[in-house]
């Protein structure tokens, strides 16, 4: 049993607890769940401004104009491997030249069915699409960032080496976009006029 002291003590110690910590008001418990969802929602910020960040840095491989126009430049002129013919037909393989695709990313700025996403339609449609183009056209707008008219793309069109896509493999993709079914849509993608 406890002495008239010790209870004295006792209940002075309950008294003190419920003064330095009463019942939380109703405007302290909004406060304290408000920062609590703050602290909860911060981790998917954070992620989503990665993920954003990721975004923007495929985003230089994007093209802006596709307009079928007589050509001006020289760029990729036929050679002996993946020579042009009459009307532009080319040697290329598409089953290859899916694997370039793939490899180099297009589908993520021309949408995987090339039918144009932040990049433009590159479908082999003559009217919204390169139907109209040459082989010695598309390898100059993919390895010099060049339209059919020699004026440049889009700048978020990324521009590819010889040593990153080969003439072969230039022969490929571009035999690969022209199995590819063609959309009559014209979609010059989101990011350039």
């Amino acid at each position: 049993m406890l002495s008239a002291e010790e209870t004295t003590r006792s209940n002075a110690t309950a008294e003190l607890l419920l003064v330095s910590n009463p019942v939380p008001s109703p405007s302290t418990l909004y406060q304290l769940q408000k920062k609590d969802f703050l602290l909860r929602t911060l981790p998917s910020f954070v992620t989503i401004c990665l993920l954003g960040t990721a975004i923007a840095a495929l985003l230089p491989a994007c093209s802006g104009t596709d307009d079928p126009v007589t050509p001006t430049g020289t760029a990729g002129a036929t050679g002996a491997a993946g020579a042009t013919g009459a009307a532009g037909a080319t040697a290329g393989d598409p089953a290859k030249g899916a694997t370039v695709w793939k490899g180099n990313e297009c589908g993520a700025c021309h949408g995987e069915d090339a039918k144009g996403f932040y990049g433009p339609n590159i479908t082999y449609s003559v009217t919204a699409g390169i139907g109209s183009w040459s082989s010695a056209q598309f390898r100059a707008a993919v390895r010099e960032g060049k339209d059919i008219d020699g004026t440049a793309l889009c700048t978020q069109m990324e521009k590819y080496t010889a040593a990153e896509i080969n003439d072969a493999q230039m022969e490929d993709l571009f035999a690969f976009l022209k199995s590819k079914p063609v959309s009559d849509v014209a979609n010059t993608g989101t990011f350039c006029p």
